[in-house]
């Protein structure tokens, strides 16, 4: 038995992932454990325990482990210079003695020192104080894998595709570098071109426009993506296209500040003159046309040059599901898949994932496409009993038959209901296992929900459609069928449906699906069948189980402590339903 483990350690979003046999069997977001939305820098140690509890292991146990880490603690390295090794014992020696924590190291601050890149990193890093100070075997192997062939890895290998083009795209990797474009092929990854230089990035220009309109980069660039299909974005086109551009080659993304700035720079400044002078609908349009005219045609030119029909993404930037379709839009796109956890806690995965093939080398070349991400942490209806009367709720313990009536019927009366069942998704989207569903006829609900939740959102909540009626519905399912499984792509809603599912449509015309289908989410399945039979609606409202700057519920007394708050009207936990006496009474 070969056990690899799987650390995402960067600046947000850490996570731990677990390989047994060269098979996933669990990952999860430090966020979802440690209530704190983004967590990231230092090691994921919650994580890296809950993983391993899942499939019923110790750090002792672990034969190997993969590090995709931009931040880790500085008594772990050793400097390529003797005298700068010194100065980092005396200093951690000094912080110990005045009681503050151990220094962060940012390994990207070495790099400069090195040669290499992550090989000269893994190089430089204390192996052995690292293993022991964190409970793992003395011969436990340890690699550290470079950020965007990571990235690379899980859109190709989890594609499905035996061969395809694989383009990454994100703020800023190992080095500068924030896209790269490859042919995966077998399990084989040739990186074909780069994006380097900060000021290049598109990650960080649509960062730098989140925090501009007053929101948070990293966390809320969703808020820009809604408020673009308000705006016009012909306004600031002109203006906005020299931050960001394809280079005349079609390889690459530039800008007219190419200085090798921080992004912080002249860049920034720029951006911020127009931002501070129009109206944030019009900034928000121009900066999502802006990058659709970039990245679009560069994943074009990577499809001409690799002759593939097939193209995997991954990176933060993919996040921005509007980009997606338009991307799959591209004339002769056969299929289009978007790695489900984009972000770098996903990078986990990745790095468990190219371990583990090095000790099963026939891992790679050959993969059926990601089945489900449900790979975090499931309950007991014992475990559930137990909440619910530290609560003080008396739970009715129901069938599944039972439990599947009265959800439907529930929704059907216009009642939110928090759906808890299974083990916990891993990635940004709740994809019902640990979310809020409602009925999508009511396009009021989008504020009296949001203002239930705290939550400022300018998209519309997603439909969880039975697959079976997505083409019904939707324009161009066939061609990204596999990723709206994982609600990574908007598509067009047709005319026809427009007017019946408001609460799940935005502005333009479009909607983020999940496509259910019942060998996958068999209990999830069953609900939205049976309230296609009570509405004639094949698909019901979804949205994240949390309230506003709160992670995703991954607990059963987090998903209670929602219902004590008024969050929803009931909760179906397990086998238990529980109303809301202050509002389901009220719902009709």
């Amino acid at each position: 038995m070969t056990i690899v483990l799987g650390i995402s350690s960067t600046t947000h979003d850490t996570s731990a992932a677990l390989f047994v046999n060269g098979k996933l069997v669990a990952a999860i977001s430090e966020e979802r454990l440690s209530r704190i939305k983004g967590d990231g820098k230092g090691l994921p140690q919650r994580s890296i325990d809950c993983v391993l509890r899942l499939a019923g292991f110790r750090r002792r146990d672990v034969d190997g482990i993969g590090l995709m880490m931009g931040f880790v603690p500085e008594r772990y390295i050793a400097y390529p210079d003797k005298l700068k090794d010194m100065r980092r014992t005396v200093s951690r020696g000094w912080r110990q003695v005045r009681g503050k924590p151990a220094k962060l190291t940012e390994l990207s601050s070495l790099l400069p020192l090195l040669a290499g890149g992550a090989n000269d990193i893994e190089a430089a890093l204390r192996k052995d104080v690292f293993l022991a100070q964190e409970g793992f075997r003395a011969d436990a192997e340890v690699r550290i894998y470079a950020h965007h062939r990571v990235h690379a890895a899980l859109a190709g290998y989890y594609s499905g595709a035996s061969e395809c083009a694989v383009v990454t795209v994100d703020g800023v990797g190992d080095r500068d570098e924030s896209h790269a474009s490859w042919h995966y092929a077998q399990g084989k990854l040739d990186c074909l071109h780069e994006s380097t230089g900060l000021d290049n990035s598109a990650g960080l220009f649509y960062e730098a426009i989140t925090k501009q309109l007053g929101f948070r980069p990293l966390r809320h660039e969703g808020k820009v993506l809604g408020l673009a299909a308000f705006g016009n974005p012909d306004v600031l086109y002109n203006d906005f296209r020299r931050a960001l551009y394809l280079s005349a080659d079609g390889l690459a993304l530039k800008s007219d500040f190419d200085v090798g700035g921080s992004g912080r720079g002249t860049r920034y400044d720029y951006l911020k003159g127009f931002v501070d002078t129009h109206t944030r609908e019009e900034v928000a349009a121009a900066a999502q046309k802006v990058l659709e005219d970039a990245v679009v045609p560069l994943v074009s030119k990577v499809l001409a040059r690799t002759g593939q029909n097939r193209v995997a993404l991954n990176g933060g930037v993919f996040a921005n599901v509007k980009l997606n379709q338009r991307i799959a839009a591209l004339p002769g796109v056969e299929s289009v898949f978007v790695f489900p956890a984009m972000s770098d806690t996903g990078n986990s995965v990745g790095a468990a994932l190219l371990l583990a093939s090095q000790y099963q080398p026939a891992l790679l070349a050959d993969h059926p496409p990601l089945r489900d991400v449900y790979l975090g942490p499931g309950y007991s209806d014992a475990e559930i009993h137990t909440e619910l009367a530290r609560a003080g709720l008396a739970g009715e313990c129901l069938s599944p038959d039972d439990l599947v009536e009265r959800t439907a019927q529930a929704i059907h009366d216009g009642i939110v209901v928090g759906w808890f069942q299974g083990r916990m998704e891993f990635g940004p989207r709740a994809l019902g296992n640990r979310s809020m569903i409602a009925r999508p006829t009511d396009a009021a609900i989008n504020k009296s929900l949001n203002d239930r939740l705290e939550r400022t959102e300018f998209m519309p909540f997603a439909p969880s459609v039975l697959a079976e009626a997505a083409d019904d519905i939707f324009f161009g399912v066939s061609n990204v069928s596999h990723t709206a499984e994982f609600m990574t792509i908007t598509l067009d809603v047709k005319p026809e449906w427009r007017s019946r599912i408001p609460a799940v449509v935005h502005v333009d015309g479009t909607a983020r699906p999940q496509l259910v289908r019942p060998d996958r989410n068999p209990l999830y399945h069953r609900v939205i069948a049976r309230y296609h039979k009570l509405s004639g609606i094949p698909l019901v409202l979804n949205t994240s189980f949390n309230a506003h700057e709160e992670p995703i519920v991954c607990s059963p007394a987090e998903a209670i402590r929602a219902l004590v708050d008024d969050r929803i009207d009931a909760l179906a936990i397990g086998s238990f339903w529980v109303a809301n006496p202050k509002t389901a009474t009220a719902k009709s």
